[in-house]
């Protein structure tokens, strides 16, 4: 087993334990639980069908054509961002999907690149840093068609077990996405250009953030939560990544709104779900 995988094991390990002390472990367990079937089923599913990426030999366990510890670490990334979104907008508010799916958009458009410098895996399609958009996007999909069925199932409107229906809708808006607009634009991304947006997009987040006082909102439990994984990536971009100035300007970019949520943090007791 490869340094890269038992930490991943660890990150999950260390997500599972934590969140759990934040209370309604059970409840927890159970929606991990569909996540990661319903996450490896997706992107089993997209590598047979699309062939648009691989993962490297290098890795040591295998579920078909996913190791385990992506099948693992995925559930992790969505459950904390919907935790994270929930918490911001109040567990009743109906925009907890979409920016659910908007922090799943910045995760992913961290750790895509990164790991693709890292060699964790390869796109056969051009893009930002060697990644598609539609790449990115296939995890948008399917973590948003997640979080609306586990609002739902919050609010009592439907069964947490319908998540097992996402991969269907996650491939249909792929197919959508692909023959309605990347089939059509499928190029490389200028990167200084990338880099410079992403930047006035992180200046526009922080001021936003410090306006609404966001920080006030996360519990700092839960956001220590999110400390392994992103520190993980942040590990493999000095390893693999330094040499390439415009891929770190681009990772550093995601740094600020994270800040912005720490301060006058309220007590990690606020952060149990009724």
């Amino acid at each position: 087993m490869s340094a890269l995988e038992v930490s991943a094991f660890l990150i999950v390990a260390l997500f599972v334990w934590g969140r759990t002390r934040l209370g309604d472990a059970r409840g927890l367990l159970r929606r991990l639980g569909l996540l990661v079937v319903t996450s490896w089923v997706v992107e089993n599913t997209s590598i047979r069908a699309y062939g648009f990426y691989s993962y490297p030999p290098d890795w040591h366990f295998f579920l078909d054509k996913v190791p385990i510890a992506i099948v693992l670490i995925w559930p992790v990334v969505i459950h904390s961002a919907w935790d994270l979104a929930r918490h911001l907008l109040g567990p009743r508010h109906r925009g907890i999907v979409w920016l659910g799916a908007a922090l799943v958009l910045a995760d992913a458009s961290l750790i895509e690149p990164v790991s693709v410098a890292s060699g964790l895996w390869h796109w056969t399609e051009p893009g930002l840093f060697g990644v598609p958009p539609i790449g990115i996007l296939g995890w948008v999909f399917h973590a948003g068609l997640c979080m609306l069925l586990l609002e739902r199932s919050e609010r009592g409107t439907t069964r947490e077990g319908w998540m097992l229906a996402t991969p269907l809708g996650t491939h249909a808006l792929l197919l959508a996405s692909w023959w309605g607009c990347f089939r059509w634009m499928n190029a490389s991304v200028s990167a200084p250009s990338a880099v410079g947006v992403a930047w006035v997009l992180s200046v526009l987040v922080v001021g936003r953030s410090l306006q609404l006082k966001a920080r006030t909102r996360v519990p700092l439990g839960e956001l220590l939560l999110r400390v392994p994984a992103a520190a993980f990536f942040f590990v493999l971009l000095v390893i693999y990544g330094r040499s390439q100035p415009l891929l770190v300007g681009w990772t550093c970019a995601f740094v600020p709104p994270y800040c912005s949520l720490i301060g006058r943090q309220r007590g990690v007791a606020s952060a149990v779900r009724s």
